[in-house]
């Protein structure tokens, strides 16, 4: 048995980070007018900031299916006989069943989950994974173990920029509208309660109020000894701080908090300023 990890640029890792990892990697696609960038291949989360700023307003797909039928050709020829495949929910992106379908074309095995979110969460689920099969945990038991972690896992994303909700379809334009005239913060949740899709959680009237009630739902669900926790910072440093300050304040000061910039294919549907917060119980072994 040969096994390969594989995932896409929703975990936040480049393709080179990845590969130096030895997890094996397909970016996600974007569009910023007529030309198509290749996530964590050609373009950084800096870039992409950079085009929001000016007002672009990108658009993102699953990996090129041609690139998907070279990898999954390469497993056969390389006698990969199991692949862990850890994608962004099939709530947001057709991506995992496309590579089902590849691997069950070519002959590959493909163990996978349905994350039910991205982000934070699913980049520990990949690097758990990929210590799981350095282990030489057999790949059955790799998701078993992710999938308990996945039934423990939440999170809540607190856009500034209504607009790109909008265009994305998860707002309509007349709802990003009313509230950005009434400054209404809607937060919003990507977990298995909503199925893998964006859905609107809770509306107040301030990003600190939205933060706090995020951070406060999240303590009746999570502690600091058996949960990883992750916040992403949107161009948002004001937000994000206060997001660490609210968890040290609830979990205490020797919770482990990982903080990264908002990845890029969800920050083209957040737009700048947003604030994310994840988290996931600890992968049993990782």
């Amino acid at each position: 048995m040969k096994i390969r990890v594989l995932t896409e640029s929703g975990c936040g890792l480049t393709k080179q980070e990845a590969n130096d990892l030895g997890i094996d990697f397909l970016p996600l696609q974007v569009q910023i007018e007529d030309k198509t960038y290749l996530d964590g291949v050609d373009l950084t989360v800096e870039e992409l900031n950079s085009f929001l700023e000016r007002g672009f307003m990108p658009q993102t797909s699953m990996p090129p299916l041609g690139d998907i039928e070279v990898l999954l050709e390469s497993y056969k020829k390389d006698g990969i006989t199991d692949v862990i495949l850890i994608t962004l929910s099939n709530g947001l992106s057709g991506t995992n069943q496309a590579i089902q379908a590849s691997g069950k074309w070519h002959g590959v095995k493909i163990h996978t989950l349905d994350i039910y979110t991205t982000l934070g969460v699913e980049k520990y689920l990949v690097l758990s994974a990929q210590k799981l099969v350095e282990q030489k945990i057999h790949p059955e038991e790799i998701i078993s173990r992710l999938k308990e972690s996945v039934e423990h896992s939440r999170g809540f994303l607190i856009p500034e920029d209504l607009d790109h909700l909008a265009k994305g379809g998860r707002l309509t334009p007349m709802a990003a509208k009313l509230a950005g005239m009434l400054k209404i913060k809607p937060i919003l949740e990507v977990s298995k309660n909503t199925e893998g899709k964006v859905d609107v959680f809770d509306k107040v009237r301030t990003m600190s109020k939205a933060i706090k009630k995020a951070v406060k739902v999240i303590s009746k669900d999570a502690n600091a000894q058996d949960y990883e926790f992750y916040v992403l910072n949107g161009e948002n440093q004001e937000g994000t701080q206060l997001v660490i300050d609210e968890l040290h304040d609830v979990f205490g000061e020797d919770i482990q908090i990982h903080t990264d910039p908002m990845y890029a294919v969800i920050a083209v549907h957040t737009g700048l300023g947003a604030v994310g917060v994840q988290f996931v119980k600890k992968v049993k072994g990782a």
